[in-house]
């Protein structure tokens, strides 16, 4: 188990950094095939990068449902899944109504719920008796 975990991960690092770099740095290509408003292009970088600047959160947030399921407790994926939304609505909410922070407090609260849910996956993979130590 803490081989192929620790292979998931390898995996989920690489791709994740290989479609990162790819959004981040080819935001504008990406954008202009939906748009060629100078306005929506400049706000979709911004929405772009910062988003896919975290897309290993996701990723290991992928795996997390999957093990759970696979280790027969398909709860715990239901729960991170409503944590992850629940916090990246609050998130947004909140950070939102900052005045200096505005619209772009929505967007980081996708990379920052992702993160939180990932914590909790950790938090429920000690709490069921498997080390992380075990399987990474």
């Amino acid at each position: 188990m803490k081989q192929g975990n620790r292979q998931a991960s390898w995996w989920i690092l690489a791709f994740c950094l290989v479609i990162s770099s790819l959004v981040v740095f080819w935001a504008k290509p990406l954008l202009a095939l939906f748009s060629s408003d100078p306005e929506v292009i400049r706000i979709g970088i911004g929405y772009l990068q910062i988003e896919g600047s975290f897309y290993a959160l996701i990723g290991f947030l992928f795996m997390f449902y999957g093990y759970f399921r696979a280790i027969d407790e398909p709860m715990i994926s239901v729960v991170l899944t409503i944590f992850s939304l629940g916090t990246r609505v609050l998130l947004a909410y909140l950070l939102s109504a900052v005045p200096s922070i505005g619209y772009i407090g929505i967007w980081a609260s996708i990379p920052i719920g992702w993160a939180l849910a990932d914590l909790a996956g950790l938090y429920y993979l000690h709490k069921k008796a498997v080390k992380p130590a075990d399987c990474f």
